[in-house]
Protein backbone atom coordinates (compact mmCIF):
# COMPACT_ATOMS: atom_id res chain seq x y z
CA UNK A 1 0.00 0.00 0.00
CA UNK A 2 1.37 3.42 -1.07
CA UNK A 3 2.53 5.81 1.61
CA UNK A 4 -0.13 8.68 2.11
CA UNK A 5 1.54 12.25 2.06
CA UNK A 6 0.12 15.74 3.54
CA UNK A 7 -0.54 18.21 1.23
CA UNK A 8 0.38 22.22 1.57
CA UNK A 9 -0.75 24.65 -0.69
CA UNK A 10 1.53 27.77 -0.78
CA UNK A 11 -0.71 29.92 -2.47
CA UNK A 12 1.75 32.68 -3.57
CA UNK A 13 3.92 33.49 -6.67
CA UNK A 14 7.19 31.91 -5.38
CA UNK A 15 10.23 31.85 -7.79
CA UNK A 16 12.00 28.91 -6.94
CA UNK A 17 15.06 29.65 -9.16
CA UNK A 18 15.93 32.13 -6.51
CA UNK A 19 17.60 30.00 -4.00
CA UNK A 20 16.50 32.27 -1.11
CA UNK A 21 12.52 31.49 -2.18
CA UNK A 22 13.44 28.14 -2.09
CA UNK A 23 15.15 28.18 1.44
CA UNK A 24 12.17 29.86 2.60
CA UNK A 25 9.59 26.99 0.83
CA UNK A 26 12.35 23.90 2.45
CA UNK A 27 12.18 26.12 6.15
CA UNK A 28 8.31 25.61 5.84
CA UNK A 29 8.92 21.72 4.94
CA UNK A 30 11.01 21.47 7.50
CA UNK A 31 8.99 23.42 10.15
CA UNK A 32 6.11 21.83 9.67
CA UNK A 33 7.44 17.85 8.72
CA UNK A 34 5.47 15.18 10.97
CA UNK A 35 4.93 11.33 10.69
CA UNK A 36 4.10 11.48 6.54
CA UNK A 37 5.84 12.87 3.61
CA UNK A 38 4.71 16.72 2.54
CA UNK A 39 4.23 17.52 -1.34
CA UNK A 40 4.06 21.17 -1.62
CA UNK A 41 2.20 22.74 -4.34
CA UNK A 42 3.22 26.68 -5.40
CA UNK A 43 2.63 29.41 -8.31
CA UNK A 44 5.80 30.34 -10.82
CA UNK A 45 6.36 31.34 -14.13
CA UNK A 46 5.60 27.75 -15.90
CA UNK A 47 3.32 27.62 -18.47
CA UNK A 48 1.84 23.95 -17.49
CA UNK A 49 2.42 22.12 -13.71
CA UNK A 50 6.04 20.83 -13.24
CA UNK A 51 7.48 18.22 -10.64
CA UNK A 52 10.27 19.22 -8.65
CA UNK A 53 10.93 16.44 -6.17
CA UNK A 54 7.94 16.95 -3.53
CA UNK A 55 7.02 20.28 -5.58
CA UNK A 56 4.35 20.81 -7.75
CA UNK A 57 4.40 23.68 -9.49
CA UNK A 58 1.78 25.55 -11.09
CA UNK A 59 1.54 28.54 -13.64
CA UNK A 60 0.88 31.37 -11.78
CA UNK A 61 -1.12 33.11 -14.10
CA UNK A 62 -3.68 30.34 -13.35
CA UNK A 63 -5.03 32.44 -10.35
CA UNK A 64 -2.93 35.35 -9.98
CA UNK A 65 -3.92 38.84 -11.62
CA UNK A 66 -0.99 40.97 -9.88
CA UNK A 67 1.64 38.42 -8.23
CA UNK A 68 4.74 38.88 -9.77
CA UNK A 69 3.46 41.75 -12.56
CA UNK A 70 5.34 44.45 -13.84
CA UNK A 71 3.64 47.52 -14.06
CA UNK A 72 4.32 50.19 -15.94
CA UNK A 73 3.81 52.71 -13.11
CA UNK A 74 2.15 52.76 -8.61
CA UNK A 75 -0.25 54.00 -10.11
CA UNK A 76 -1.53 50.88 -12.34
CA UNK A 77 -0.40 48.60 -9.56
CA UNK A 78 -2.51 50.47 -7.16
CA UNK A 79 -5.48 50.58 -9.78
CA UNK A 80 -5.44 47.20 -10.03
CA UNK A 81 -5.21 46.69 -6.36
CA UNK A 82 -8.25 48.54 -5.97
CA UNK A 83 -10.57 46.31 -8.68
CA UNK A 84 -9.18 43.38 -7.03
CA UNK A 85 -10.03 44.34 -3.73
CA UNK A 86 -13.88 45.79 -5.06
CA UNK A 87 -14.08 42.60 -6.75
CA UNK A 88 -13.41 40.29 -3.62
CA UNK A 89 -15.98 42.56 -1.74
CA UNK A 90 -18.58 42.43 -3.72
CA UNK A 91 -18.10 38.54 -3.66
CA UNK A 92 -16.56 37.67 -7.32
CA UNK A 93 -13.12 36.02 -7.05
CA UNK A 94 -12.07 35.87 -11.27
CA UNK A 95 -9.05 33.57 -11.34
CA UNK A 96 -8.61 33.01 -8.23
CA UNK A 97 -12.38 30.58 -7.96
CA UNK A 98 -9.94 28.14 -10.53
CA UNK A 99 -8.79 26.64 -6.77
CA UNK A 100 -11.88 25.58 -6.43
CA UNK A 101 -14.46 25.55 -9.24
CA UNK A 102 -12.44 25.62 -12.49
CA UNK A 103 -13.35 27.74 -15.28
CA UNK A 104 -11.82 24.84 -17.17
CA UNK A 105 -10.83 21.65 -17.88
CA UNK A 106 -7.29 22.59 -17.61
CA UNK A 107 -7.06 23.78 -14.49
CA UNK A 108 -8.51 20.46 -12.88
CA UNK A 109 -4.78 19.15 -11.33
CA UNK A 110 -5.24 22.29 -9.10
CA UNK A 111 -8.56 21.58 -7.78
CA UNK A 112 -7.41 18.68 -7.47
CA UNK A 113 -4.65 19.58 -5.00
CA UNK A 114 -6.59 22.30 -3.35
CA UNK A 115 -8.76 19.43 -2.38
CA UNK A 116 -6.04 17.47 -0.88
CA UNK A 117 -4.59 20.35 0.76
CA UNK A 118 -5.04 20.20 4.52
CA UNK A 119 -3.16 23.67 5.16
CA UNK A 120 -3.07 26.76 3.19
CA UNK A 121 -0.50 29.30 3.69
CA UNK A 122 -0.03 32.87 2.12
CA UNK A 123 2.19 35.61 2.50
CA UNK A 124 5.77 34.10 2.30
CA UNK A 125 8.67 36.59 1.97
CA UNK A 126 7.68 39.60 0.78
CA UNK A 127 4.52 38.62 -1.10
CA UNK A 128 1.22 39.24 0.33
CA UNK A 129 -1.34 40.97 -1.69
CA UNK A 130 -4.93 41.72 -2.24
CA UNK A 131 -5.25 38.09 -3.84
CA UNK A 132 -4.06 36.90 -1.07
CA UNK A 133 -7.15 38.01 1.31
CA UNK A 134 -9.18 36.11 -1.19
CA UNK A 135 -7.21 32.89 -0.96
CA UNK A 136 -7.57 32.98 2.42
CA UNK A 137 -11.69 33.62 1.87
CA UNK A 138 -12.04 30.84 0.03
CA UNK A 139 -9.67 28.26 1.97
CA UNK A 140 -11.90 29.25 4.82
CA UNK A 141 -14.97 28.63 2.69
CA UNK A 142 -14.09 25.48 2.11
CA UNK A 143 -12.88 24.25 5.41
CA UNK A 144 -9.27 24.11 4.83
CA UNK A 145 -6.95 25.70 8.24
CA UNK A 146 -5.36 28.39 6.49
CA UNK A 147 -3.46 31.41 7.28
CA UNK A 148 -0.17 33.65 6.69
CA UNK A 149 3.57 32.73 8.01
CA UNK A 150 6.55 34.78 7.69
CA UNK A 151 5.28 37.67 5.85
CA UNK A 152 6.86 40.78 5.14
CA UNK A 153 7.47 44.12 3.34
CA UNK A 154 5.11 47.19 3.43
CA UNK A 155 1.72 46.96 4.09
CA UNK A 156 0.37 50.16 2.11
CA UNK A 157 -3.19 50.53 3.64
CA UNK A 158 -2.75 54.01 4.68
CA UNK A 159 -2.46 54.93 0.85
CA UNK A 160 -4.71 53.02 -0.06
CA UNK A 161 -8.07 52.74 2.67
CA UNK A 162 -9.53 49.87 0.73
CA UNK A 163 -6.74 47.66 1.85
CA UNK A 164 -7.71 48.35 5.50
CA UNK A 165 -11.33 46.72 5.46
CA UNK A 166 -9.55 43.13 3.61
CA UNK A 167 -6.82 42.99 5.92
CA UNK A 168 -9.04 43.41 8.88
CA UNK A 169 -11.28 40.68 7.65
CA UNK A 170 -8.10 38.71 6.54
CA UNK A 171 -6.59 38.74 10.12
CA UNK A 172 -10.32 37.55 11.89
CA UNK A 173 -10.58 35.04 9.01
CA UNK A 174 -6.81 33.09 9.51
CA UNK A 175 -6.41 30.38 11.89
CA UNK A 176 -3.06 32.09 12.31
CA UNK A 177 -0.51 35.22 11.03
CA UNK A 178 2.81 35.02 11.52
CA UNK A 179 5.04 38.18 10.59
CA UNK A 180 8.52 38.13 10.09
CA UNK A 181 10.24 41.50 10.89
CA UNK A 182 8.98 44.11 13.56
CA UNK A 183 7.88 46.61 10.85
CA UNK A 184 5.60 44.89 9.22
CA UNK A 185 3.73 43.17 12.81
CA UNK A 186 3.23 46.72 13.85
CA UNK A 187 2.26 47.68 10.69
CA UNK A 188 -0.70 45.13 10.96
CA UNK A 189 -1.17 46.39 14.37
CA UNK A 190 -2.25 49.77 13.28
CA UNK A 191 -4.48 48.03 10.77
CA UNK A 192 -6.60 45.75 13.14
CA UNK A 193 -5.26 46.46 16.34
CA UNK A 194 -3.71 44.08 18.93
CA UNK A 195 -4.58 40.42 18.53
CA UNK A 196 -3.40 37.34 20.32
CA UNK A 197 -3.47 35.81 16.40
CA UNK A 198 -0.53 38.30 15.76
CA UNK A 199 2.91 36.32 15.70
CA UNK A 200 6.34 38.68 15.25
CA UNK A 201 8.51 35.32 14.52
CA UNK A 202 11.45 34.12 12.56
CA UNK A 203 11.65 33.46 8.79
CA UNK A 204 10.68 30.05 8.04
CA UNK A 205 14.30 29.54 6.21
CA UNK A 206 16.15 29.55 9.58
CA UNK A 207 14.27 26.11 9.98
CA UNK A 208 16.28 24.57 6.31
CA UNK A 209 18.09 22.17 7.47
CA UNK A 210 21.46 22.11 5.37
CA UNK A 211 22.41 19.23 3.39
CA UNK A 212 25.12 16.61 4.62
CA UNK A 213 28.98 18.36 5.22
CA UNK A 214 29.90 15.76 2.39
CA UNK A 215 28.27 16.96 0.00
CA UNK A 216 29.07 20.62 0.34
CA UNK A 217 32.93 19.67 0.53
CA UNK A 218 32.66 17.74 -2.79
CA UNK A 219 31.32 21.24 -4.18
CA UNK A 220 34.25 22.85 -3.11
CA UNK A 221 37.18 20.14 -3.64
CA UNK A 222 36.28 20.00 -7.03
CA UNK A 223 38.38 23.44 -7.65
CA UNK A 224 41.89 22.77 -7.40
CA UNK A 225 42.95 26.26 -5.78
CA UNK A 226 40.57 25.77 -3.24
CA UNK A 227 41.82 22.39 -1.74
CA UNK A 228 45.30 24.18 -2.14
CA UNK A 229 43.80 27.01 -0.25
CA UNK A 230 42.57 24.85 2.77
CA UNK A 231 46.39 23.10 2.69
CA UNK A 232 48.17 25.81 3.65
CA UNK A 233 45.57 26.62 6.48
CA UNK A 234 43.85 29.90 4.37
CA UNK A 235 40.58 30.81 5.53
CA UNK A 236 37.59 30.47 3.30
CA UNK A 237 35.39 33.77 2.99
CA UNK A 238 31.81 33.22 1.29
CA UNK A 239 30.68 36.00 -1.10
CA UNK A 240 27.28 36.77 -2.42
CA UNK A 241 26.61 39.80 -4.63
CA UNK A 242 23.64 41.17 -6.45
CA UNK A 243 23.12 44.59 -8.37
CA UNK A 244 19.39 44.12 -8.37
CA UNK A 245 16.70 44.61 -5.19
CA UNK A 246 16.62 46.72 -2.36
CA UNK A 247 20.39 46.14 -0.77
CA UNK A 248 21.46 47.58 -4.28
CA UNK A 249 19.03 49.62 -5.64
CA UNK A 250 19.08 52.28 -2.48
CA UNK A 251 23.14 52.03 -2.03
CA UNK A 252 25.81 54.40 -3.31
CA UNK A 253 22.83 57.35 -3.43
CA UNK A 254 25.77 59.82 -4.32
CA UNK A 255 26.67 57.48 -7.12
CA UNK A 256 25.60 58.92 -11.31
CA UNK A 257 22.90 55.96 -11.94
CA UNK A 258 25.02 55.22 -15.23
CA UNK A 259 27.89 54.56 -12.67
CA UNK A 260 26.46 53.07 -10.11
CA UNK A 261 27.40 49.27 -11.37
CA UNK A 262 31.14 50.22 -11.52
CA UNK A 263 31.11 51.85 -8.48
CA UNK A 264 29.49 49.11 -6.51
CA UNK A 265 31.93 46.81 -8.24
CA UNK A 266 35.10 48.61 -7.25
CA UNK A 267 33.78 49.15 -3.72
CA UNK A 268 33.25 45.23 -2.80
CA UNK A 269 35.97 44.78 -4.79
CA UNK A 270 38.14 46.59 -2.55
CA UNK A 271 36.78 44.92 0.48
CA UNK A 272 37.58 41.73 -0.65
CA UNK A 273 41.15 42.29 -1.83
CA UNK A 274 42.05 43.78 1.49
CA UNK A 275 40.92 40.54 3.39
CA UNK A 276 43.08 38.54 0.57
CA UNK A 277 45.96 41.20 1.49
CA UNK A 278 45.47 41.51 4.98
CA UNK A 279 43.79 38.77 6.14
CA UNK A 280 45.34 35.94 3.68
CA UNK A 281 41.33 35.01 3.04
CA UNK A 282 40.34 33.07 0.18
CA UNK A 283 37.03 34.11 -1.75
CA UNK A 284 34.58 31.41 -2.38
CA UNK A 285 31.55 33.44 -4.55
CA UNK A 286 27.96 31.51 -3.89
CA UNK A 287 25.01 31.63 -6.38
CA UNK A 288 22.23 32.57 -4.47
CA UNK A 289 19.93 33.31 -7.60
CA UNK A 290 20.14 31.96 -11.04
CA UNK A 291 17.23 33.80 -12.19
CA UNK A 292 17.70 34.65 -15.78
CA UNK A 293 17.50 38.74 -15.19
CA UNK A 294 19.35 38.49 -11.78
CA UNK A 295 21.82 35.55 -11.88
CA UNK A 296 24.50 35.96 -8.77
CA UNK A 297 27.26 34.24 -10.95
CA UNK A 298 27.61 36.89 -13.94
CA UNK A 299 27.43 39.49 -10.47
CA UNK A 300 30.47 37.86 -9.41
CA UNK A 301 32.31 37.54 -12.46
CA UNK A 302 32.03 41.05 -13.30
CA UNK A 303 33.67 41.85 -9.61
CA UNK A 304 36.20 39.72 -9.84
CA UNK A 305 37.41 41.25 -12.73
CA UNK A 306 37.61 44.08 -10.62
CA UNK A 307 39.63 43.00 -7.75
CA UNK A 308 43.57 43.16 -8.31
CA UNK A 309 44.23 40.28 -6.04
CA UNK A 310 45.61 37.36 -6.65
CA UNK A 311 43.40 35.47 -9.22
CA UNK A 312 44.05 31.80 -7.57
CA UNK A 313 42.65 33.44 -4.16
CA UNK A 314 39.04 33.17 -4.93
CA UNK A 315 36.80 31.14 -6.82
CA UNK A 316 33.27 31.83 -8.42
CA UNK A 317 30.93 28.66 -7.92
CA UNK A 318 28.84 28.58 -11.02
CA UNK A 319 26.98 25.09 -10.47
CA UNK A 320 23.22 25.22 -9.48
CA UNK A 321 23.24 24.23 -6.37
CA UNK A 322 20.35 24.05 -3.69
CA UNK A 323 19.44 25.77 -1.22
CA UNK A 324 20.33 23.22 1.05
CA UNK A 325 24.07 22.83 -0.26
CA UNK A 326 24.95 26.35 -0.22
CA UNK A 327 23.54 26.47 3.41
CA UNK A 328 25.78 23.52 4.05
CA UNK A 329 28.37 25.44 2.23
CA UNK A 330 28.10 28.72 3.82
CA UNK A 331 28.85 26.03 7.18
CA UNK A 332 32.28 25.35 5.65
CA UNK A 333 33.17 28.94 5.21
CA UNK A 334 35.17 30.30 8.29
CA UNK A 335 33.30 34.36 7.15
CA UNK A 336 30.54 35.69 5.33
CA UNK A 337 30.19 38.86 3.26
CA UNK A 338 26.50 38.60 2.34
CA UNK A 339 24.20 41.01 0.08
CA UNK A 340 21.63 38.78 -0.19
CA UNK A 341 19.30 38.36 2.90
CA UNK A 342 18.94 34.42 2.85
CA UNK A 343 22.76 33.96 2.70
CA UNK A 344 22.69 35.88 5.90
CA UNK A 345 19.68 33.78 7.46
CA UNK A 346 21.89 30.73 6.29
CA UNK A 347 24.77 31.71 7.59
CA UNK A 348 23.03 32.92 11.44
CA UNK A 349 21.46 29.39 11.43
CA UNK A 350 24.72 27.42 11.25
CA UNK A 351 26.69 29.93 13.33
CA UNK A 352 29.42 31.28 10.21
CA UNK A 353 30.28 34.76 11.57
CA UNK A 354 29.58 37.78 8.55
CA UNK A 355 29.00 41.03 7.58
CA UNK A 356 25.95 41.74 5.88
CA UNK A 357 26.11 45.17 3.23
CA UNK A 358 23.00 46.85 2.20
CA UNK A 359 21.33 50.01 3.10
CA UNK A 360 19.03 51.86 5.42
CA UNK A 361 16.09 51.73 3.53
CA UNK A 362 16.54 47.61 3.44
CA UNK A 363 13.74 46.71 6.72
CA UNK A 364 14.15 42.99 5.60
CA UNK A 365 17.91 42.45 6.36
CA UNK A 366 17.65 45.42 9.25
CA UNK A 367 14.76 43.72 10.90
CA UNK A 368 15.12 40.18 10.31
CA UNK A 369 19.19 40.08 11.32
CA UNK A 370 19.74 43.10 12.72
CA UNK A 371 16.99 43.28 15.23
CA UNK A 372 15.34 40.04 15.77
CA UNK A 373 18.92 38.32 15.36
CA UNK A 374 20.66 40.99 17.94
CA UNK A 375 23.14 41.31 14.93
CA UNK A 376 22.70 45.23 14.01
CA UNK A 377 26.64 45.87 14.41
CA UNK A 378 27.55 43.25 11.76
CA UNK A 379 25.40 44.99 9.32
CA UNK A 380 26.79 47.98 6.82
CA UNK A 381 24.94 50.33 5.28
CA UNK A 382 26.25 51.28 1.92
CA UNK A 383 24.15 54.68 1.12
CA UNK A 384 26.66 56.67 0.77
CA UNK A 385 29.69 54.53 2.35
CA UNK A 386 33.46 54.85 3.13
CA UNK A 387 35.44 52.39 1.33
CA UNK A 388 38.46 53.12 4.38
CA UNK A 389 35.79 52.76 7.38
CA UNK A 390 34.41 49.55 5.80
CA UNK A 391 37.58 47.90 5.33
CA UNK A 392 38.40 48.51 8.83
CA UNK A 393 35.23 47.04 10.30
CA UNK A 394 35.18 44.41 8.30
CA UNK A 395 38.84 43.28 9.13
CA UNK A 396 37.60 43.71 12.91
CA UNK A 397 35.06 41.77 12.34
CA UNK A 398 36.70 38.94 10.43
CA UNK A 399 39.14 38.89 13.73
CA UNK A 400 36.54 38.59 16.14
CA UNK A 401 34.86 36.28 14.44
CA UNK A 402 35.57 33.48 17.39
CA UNK A 403 33.20 35.55 19.46
CA UNK A 404 30.23 36.32 17.01
CA UNK A 405 30.39 32.18 16.35
CA UNK A 406 29.85 31.86 20.18
CA UNK A 407 27.22 34.61 20.14
CA UNK A 408 25.44 33.21 16.52
CA UNK A 409 25.24 29.68 18.74
CA UNK A 410 22.92 31.26 21.21
CA UNK A 411 20.64 33.17 18.59
CA UNK A 412 20.34 30.00 16.52
CA UNK A 413 19.15 28.27 19.53
CA UNK A 414 16.71 30.65 20.42
CA UNK A 415 15.16 31.02 16.51
CA UNK A 416 14.75 27.53 16.68
CA UNK A 417 12.72 27.17 19.61
CA UNK A 418 10.79 30.10 18.31
CA UNK A 419 9.68 28.00 14.84
CA UNK A 420 8.96 25.26 16.72
CA UNK A 421 6.11 27.23 18.86
CA UNK A 422 5.40 28.92 15.58
CA UNK A 423 4.87 25.18 14.08
CA UNK A 424 2.51 24.39 16.41
CA UNK A 425 0.29 26.92 16.35
CA UNK A 426 0.03 26.75 12.11
CA UNK A 427 -0.44 23.26 12.81
CA UNK A 428 -2.98 23.47 15.36
CA UNK A 429 -1.35 22.32 17.80
CA UNK A 430 -1.47 22.80 21.54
Amino acid sequence: MAEKSRYILIADYVPIANKGEEAIIRGIEDMLQGDLPIEIGLFDNVKQPTYMDNVTVFPKDWIFRLQGKVWNSRRQRALQGLLISLQIRLGYYSKLRNLVSPSSQEYQPLREFFEKADLILVGHDGVFFVESCGIIHLAKKAGKRAGILGSGGKLLWYRRPYLGWLYRRTMKESDFCTFRDCYTYENMQQIIGKSDKLILGPDPAFAMQPARQETARRVLESYESYVAARKIGKQIVGVTVREKGIPYEHSFLNANPSEKRRVHAEFVAQVLDQLVRQRSAYIVFLPHSIEQDSNDVDVAHHLSEVMSSDPQSRIIIDKDLSPRVLKSVIRECDFLIGERAHSIIASVSVCTPFIALTNTKDCRTHGIIGQMCGCEELIIDMDAPDVEQTCEKVLNTFDNRANIRASLLRTSRTILNELEKISKVVKGEK
